[in-house]
């Protein structure tokens, strides 16, 4: 790979963390832990990569190239062999670094974890496929930004799920855990199998619906300038009815 096609497979994970990270204008995290949660993405790639393997030899529907089914087995394909895989693989790395991290005190910054997570994960991945300048632009405009917004989805209920969970609300803190995990699990499904499906109209639908939302999720938490210690008051009453 040539230092240009190494430069612009880094290029869109340098601009969209730089993005989040300024949108957190009430308490910056700290370096140090930024750096550990982008070789937590690297560490994810191998995750990734150990448990593809793995379930490649109990079930080998999954050792099979994608572009070659078609119905049912797809679905099974996409869903359980990349989506599943590749988002847990970044959530439990999210969820064991951060959930009792004592810099965790704003409901944005589940998102800044989850987002820097994912974009070291897609640097790594970008840097392993980027083979041409096409190639690179393709993962630049729509790859490399849907991972931060998968990574966006899943900060964004990890942090409902932090302040529930400060506030004794147990039960909606685990369903909000859940999401966390499940949502970014069904965008990202939804992404590749509308790719492999050839579906490009609805592919390009979803990736514009899927930029507006994390968009707005981001601006919506941003926002919220109360410590998830503090009281119930305001900040749960906004952020833990059902309307999320």
């Amino acid at each position: 790979m040539s230092e240009t096609l190494v430069f612009l497979a880094v290029l869109p994970s340098i601009l969209l963390g730089t993005y989040i990270y300024k949108k957190d204008t009430v308490e910056k995290e700290s370096t140090k832990l930024l750096i550990i949660l982008l070789i937590c993405g690297l560490l994810a790639t191998i995750t990734t990569f150990g448990i593809t393997e793995i379930v490649k030899i109990i079930f080998p529907i999954f050792d099979k190239n994608a572009l070659g089914l078609d119905g049912l087995s797809l679905v099974v394909y996409v869903l359980f062999g990349i989506a599943l895989i590749e988002e847990f693989s970044k959530w439990i790395y999210i969820y064991l670094i951060c959930w009792k991290h004592k810099e965790f005190n704003y409901a944005y910054d589940a998102i800044v974890y989850s987002v820097f997570v994912s974009l070291g994960f897609a640097t790594i991945e970008n840097i392993l496929y980027v083979d041409a300048y096409n190639v690179a632009l393709f993962r630049m405009i729509l790859s490399v930004p849907a991972h931060a917004f998968f990574g966006v989805m899943m900060g964004y209920y990890l942090g409902l799920a932090k302040i529930s969970y400060n506030h004794k609300y147990y039960e909606k803190s685990k369903f909000y855990k859940l999401l966390s995990l499940l949502i970014p699990v069904f965008c990202h499904f939804m992404y590749d199998y509308l790719i492999f499906a050839d579906k490009t109209f609805l592919f390009y639908s979803f990736v514009l619906v899927l930029y507006y939302y994390s968009y707005r999720k981001v601006k919506r938490l941003s926002k919220i300038n109360r410590g998830i210690f503090n009281g119930e008051g305001e900040i749960y009453g906004k952020f833990g009815s059902n309307k999320v």
